[in-house]
This record gives C-alpha cells, structure tokens and sequence, in this order.
C-alpha cells in the first residue's frame, strides 16, 4: 500500500517551532494545507484492514464495556515495538485471568505470568494488576474514576498516574507522570479507545466528549510532526502533547484525535533511515 508523501508546511508564516519549543498559530492557509493532507491520510488508513493489525483490535474481541477498558488499558501499555508481539502478550496475559477481567479484578483474582514483554517485568505486571484491583475496589470501573474529570482531563490523567504510582512507584516508567512533563502516550492511546467511538475506537465509556482527549505522541508522531515543523526534533513531552493537541483542535475542534490512527498507520508503514 502507497502513501502521501511527508511534507512540511509551505508558505508565508509556517508554523514553525519557537526557541521554547511550541509552535506559532498556523494561518488559514497553511492549516487548510495541513487539515487536507490529514483528511486524505484518514480517508486511506482510518479502514476496518488496518485496524485489524492493530492491539485496539484486542479490545474489539470482548463485548463488555467493564471488560473493554480492561484490556484496553493492557493492550495500549503493551502497544511497544512489533504489533503483532505486542498483541500476542496481551492476549497471553488475558489468558491468565479468563474471559471475564474486570470480574476477576473485582474478585480479587490473583494474577501470576512468567512472561516479559519489553521492558515490562512479571513483577511489574502484577504490581499493576494488585494497583487495579484497589482501584475497582474503591470504584468498580476505571470509567467511574475518571467520570469526575469530564471537564478537567489533565486532572483526571496526573490523578489516576498518582492512583497507580501511589502504591507502585516503580510503573512509572511504564505508564508516565504528566505532572513530570511526560508525553505518557500509552495512556492518552488507550483513552482514546474509550472515548472515541467509530470504526476504529470501540468507545465503551459513556458520557466523555472527545473534545477533551489529547493526542498521543509517540517517535512516529513526533518525527511526523517535526518534518511539517510543528514541534522540535526531540523525543516527546507533555508540553509537545499541550501544543500539538492545541493545533489539532483548531482542525477538529469537536474531534481533535480523528487524525490520530490514521496517521500513526500511515508512519508506521513509512519506510525511515
């Protein structure tokens, strides 16, 4: 399958980086330039083929809104490296815990794997498992912990962080802290799989506007982003996600993340030096 080819914004006035590292609002022109090369990579990408080689298809796998963010959270925490290794860990780790995880979490089903996936450990996985079983004790979903930040979802992202970390400080390097300037992409995927609702996001959670969401960035996107020059050439932080977000919403103001998978496929499929 082809591609649009990457390529920065031409014009008077680009966008163009600051010596602080955000960008300048774009003009009309330049973000037209900008909303028509997104529209066609949705157009190409945003499709039901290529979602299937996605982990969000993991989640599709399961009917049960309490089920569906469970192993959401899973399969975007795994969404490192190959996909198809990824997806093949989250299922293996699903199998551990049967078909029904949001029960076994309220049940206080003991989890125990052997496997590793990246940099994730037994030991850190089941540290997550015991942090989300306290969780579901307290709210019974994850949707209810985040249903009072509705209209502060900054709040609700560094509150949860701090809701894991408070008891297994080492998963920071796993699921980020927003307050300590990281991107935490992984985090930002897997919300967007429980807000949007489409053919992509399957969307479980109700009363969420997508409006809210903020972009998850990642090498692919960043490098994406730098090459139009939105953003520096430099890894991914939350001032990045504030700013790329901010500009994404101006081309989506209702949906600001509806570009997102298609461009993450569309970079993924990019061949790069």
């Amino acid at each position: 399958m082809g591609h649009l080819p990457v390529q920065r914004l031409r014009g008077e006035g680009p966008a163009m980086p600051s010596r602080k590292g955000g960008f300048s609002e774009g003009a009309p022109s330049e973000l037209s330039t900008l909303k028509a090369h997104l529209e066609a990579l949705h157009e190409r990408y945003h499709r039901l083929a290529y979602r299937d080689r996605d982990p969000v298809s993991v989640v599709w796998e399961y009917s049960d809104p309490a089920d569906e963010e469970v192993v959401g959270l899973w399969a975007a925490l795994f969404a490192w490296g190959r996909r198809e290794v990824a997806m093949q860990k989250v299922r293996l780790l699903l199998q551990a815990v049967g078909p029904h995880p949001a029960a076994a979490l309220r049940e206080g089903y003991p989890l125990q794997v052997s496997f590793r996936h990246r940099t994730w450990s037994p030991t850190d996985i089941a540290a997550l498992w015991q942090a989300l079983m306290r969780l579901y004790r307290r709210y019974g979903r994850l949707e209810a912990f985040f249903y009072p930040y509705r209209q502060r979802w900054e709040e609700g992202i560094a509150a949860f962080q701090e809701a894991i970390l408070s008891s297994a400080p080492s998963l920071r390097r796993h699921i980020g802290y927003i307050r300590a300037g990281s991107a935490s992409k992984r985090l930002q995927l897997w919300l967007r799989w429980m807000v949007r609702r489409d053919v992509i996001d399957p969307g479980p959670w109700e009363g969420f506007s997508p409006a809210v969401l903020f972009m998850p960035v990642d090498v692919h996107v960043a490098r994406w982003a730098a090459q139009w020059g939105l953003l520096p050439h430099r890894p991914p932080t939350w001032k990045a996600v504030l700013a790329l977000t901010s500009l994404f919403r101006q081309l989506s103001p209702t949906d600001p993340l509806r570009y997102d998978f298609a461009l993450v496929t569309a970079q993924t499929l990019l061949p790069h030096k």
